[in-house]
Formats: C-alpha cells, sequence, structure tokens
C-alpha cells in the first residue's frame, strides 16, 4: 500500500475526473483484474465509491498509468513504494507519480524546475539523456504536474482532461464524447454523416470510433 494518503480526500470533485475501474481499464489499455487490484492493494486510501464501484481522479489514474510503466522497465513494488515515498516527501505532494518521471530500469528520477533529480538520498542532479521519457502520452502544459492524457498511439486526436466531460474521453479541441460518436457509428450512421453532423474532420471521427473499437 502506498503510503503517501494522508491529505488526501477521497471524494469526487468537479474538474478532478471521475473514472471508475473500467474507464481506468479502457484509458490505459490495462486488464481490468489488473486495476481492481492496484486499487485495492496500492490505492485504497485514494478511491471513493462504494467496493463494487470504486473510481479514481485523474491524478490516480496518472499514477496508474506511471506504475505500470516502471514495473514494465523490471523495476520491482517495493522499489517503486521507496520512491513513491520519496519524491512525494521532497515535493510534498500526495500524488508524485503525477508528475514528469523517468526511468533507466533500475533508478527513478523527477522533473523539477527544468532539472532532473534521482529519487535518492544523495538527490542528485542528471540530465543523462539515456533516460526514456516514457510520459509521452502525458500533457504537463505549463505545470510540473500532468494536466491532460493521450490514450491513443501516435496521435493526440482523443484526449482525457479532466476539466471536460469528468475526465471521458473526447475529440481534442472538443467537449463531444468519443464514445457519442462510436455510439452513432455502431447504431449505422455512416462516418460522413457524423463528420457533418458534429463539424468535424473526417479524420477525428475515425480516431472516435478507432479508440472504442480496441476498447471494446
Amino acid at each position: 500500500m502506498l503510503k503517501n494518503a494522508n491529505n488526501i480526500q477521497a471524494t469526487p470533485k468537479i474538474g478532478e475526473g471521475i473514472f471508475l475501474t473500467t474507464d481506468v481499464s479502457q484509458i490505459l489499455g490495462l486488464p481490468y483484474p489488473k486495476v481492481r487490484r492496484w486499487m485495492k492493494e496500492y490505492w485504497p486510501n485514494y478511491t471513493f465509491g462504494d467496493a463494487d464501484n470504486q473510481a479514481v481522479n485523474f491524478k490516480t489514474l496518472i499514477e496508474f498509468y506511471t506504475f505500470f510503466h516502471l514495473r514494465d522497465k523490471g523495476l520491482s513494488v517495493k522499489q517503486i513504494e521507496k520512491y513513491h515515498q520519496t519524491i512525494a516527501r521532497e515535493l510534498n505532494t500526495s500524488y508524485p507519480f503525477a508528475r514528469s518521471i523517468r526511468t533507466d530500469g533500475k533508478s527513478v528520477w523527477y522533473e523539477l524546475l527544468g532539472n532532473l533529480i534521482k529519487a535518492d538520498r544523495k538527490q542528485q542532479f542528471d540530465i543523462k539523456p539515456i533516460l526514456e521519457p516514457f510520459l509521452h502520452k502525458i500533457d504537463f502544459g505549463n505545470s510540473e504536474v500532468a494536466q491532460r492524457f493521450f490514450p491513443l498511439k501516435n496521435t493526440k486526436a482523443i484526449v482525457v482532461d479532466p476539466q471536460r466531460q469528468f475526465g471521458q474521453p473526447i475529440v481534442n479541441g472538443t467537449s463531444i464524447k468519443a464514445e457519442t460518436l462510436y455510439i452513432l457509428y455502431k447504431g449505422g450512421e455512416k462516418t460522413e454523416h457524423i463528420v457533418e453532423l458534429y463539424d468535424l474532420r473526417v479524420s477525428q471521427v475515425k480516431h472516435a470510433i478507432g479508440y472504442f473499437r480496441n476498447v471494446a
């Protein structure tokens, strides 16, 4: 269990997004059982809702994404928990993994004021170009904290923005839910008609349809 939840109030708030277990699984492309287990084992204080319908906010969703990639790079859960606690303490935040994180598969660096700082007791600065910025799907804007997430590969056509539609995937630059376009398409509407109906580009509609085809 991650131990940085002292200041966490696990309640839904406007502008922070509301993501059920199924939403997290779909957006991040992770197995549902794995996400559900993480909620119970590592982020129990970060969830809200009843036991059968748990939800998290946008920052916790990004923490799941970071946790998955750190595990994928070979770091153990024990190592990740240590880095989570170190960065949380140094930056005084309950969501340290919602920031710009780097790893080489052995250690973790976090970004502060344009510098990369190694998350160890020495807190040494490092600018090694070999570090892989695996958080390329995250938009930090002018902040050091994640602002938006792009779930598709090689395109930013679909975005998860906690400030819009409670964080449900939307067509970038609009407030149109990608699911709405997919439902119309699945119901028999032609792509060209949906394009005209919502004043979108063909590529935008196709990306929205493609996204939900992949997660269906």
